[in-house]
């Protein structure tokens, strides 16, 4: 599947158009943007611990090896809007990166500023359904359970998903192979 052919145009909430395509490996400047439109909280929520004062050559390494990962080891998608003051910007980010030949790793990033707008939701529909055409029929990932948007946004899912509750955070299996049935997560104890 080519990057036009999955190349998706919607408007944001507040009515601000986004694009998507694919993350290409000349993007490592678009995800270092996004990391510094990221504040402390959502930062945590992403990477699990605090990532503040972290050096700008750290972050330049890491989104460069995201960006020039080999396709046969991940996929991801990029959205961007035209923000005033601002022009072009990425705006949000998913990706999945593969575990097997039938399981991945979802994780996803918006900027704070643009939080709340249906990026992230469009985003998590479209990179689950990129893995689900590639041949995921399992995607895992790790949330904080007391991450409530992140919750709602897979509560809103149209794959099952089974929750086992860990500490402070929450593992998560989504079965791509079938439509959920009622309504809500599973937990497992």
């Amino acid at each position: 599947m080519g990057a036009t052919q999955l190349a998706k145009r919607f408007k944001a909430k507040d009515g601000i158009a986004v694009w998507v395509r694919m993350l290409r490996q000349k993007d490592a400047h678009y995800l270092v943007d996004l990391f510094e439109h990221m504040g402390p909280e959502s930062r945590y929520r992403r990477f699990h611990q605090v990532a503040d004062n972290v050096p700008a050559s750290q972050v330049w390494a890491e989104a460069e090896r995201i960006a020039t990962a080999v396709p046969d080891e991940q996929l991801g998608l990029i959205a961007f809007s035209t923000l005033p003051g601002e022009g072009e910007v990425a705006v949000g980010v998913a990706r999945i990166v593969w575990l097997s030949d039938t399981t991945a790793e979802v994780a996803m990033s918006v900027r704070d500023d643009r939080q709340g707008q249906g990026i992230g939701k469009r985003l998590l529909t479209m990179v689950l359904e990129l893995a689900q055409i590639s041949g995921a029929e399992t995607v895992v990932g790790t949330i904080q359970n007391d991450n409530e948007p992140m919750w709602y946004l897979f509560d809103q899912l149209p794959y099952p998903i089974l929750r086992t509750i860990d500490g402070t955070e929450s593992e998560i299996e989504i079965d791509l192979t079938r439509e959920k049935e009622g309504v809500g997560l599973a937990t497992a104890v």
